[in-house]
């Protein structure tokens, strides 16, 4: 019989309440919270303001406050959280 490697999933699907999340559907920024090891917990699509269709990635506040801060210096890059 063949051994079964399994994946862990970096996904940490939860219930969650809207006060303890951000919406990310700028794809740069949610690229560099998952290269510093914040995942996000939910992800689905949804419709912007022009119409167009867009992925949202759903992110604990708690987990983002320092790759936050750092991107809105402009400071925050692959693995420096």
């Amino acid at each position: 019989m063949k051994d079964i490697d399994y994946v862990q999933s970096n996904l940490k699907p939860r219930p969650y309440v809207s006060s303890e999340v951000v919406r990310l559907i700028n794809m740069k920024q949610a690229k560099l919270y998952i290269s510093n090891k914040i995942y996000p917990i939910d992800i689905y699509t949804s419709i912007d303001k022009k119409g167009e269709s867009v992925l949202v990635m759903v992110f604990l506040k708690e987990e983002t406050q320092e790759a936050y801060k750092l991107w809105l210096n402009y400071a925050l890059e692959e693995n420096t959280v």
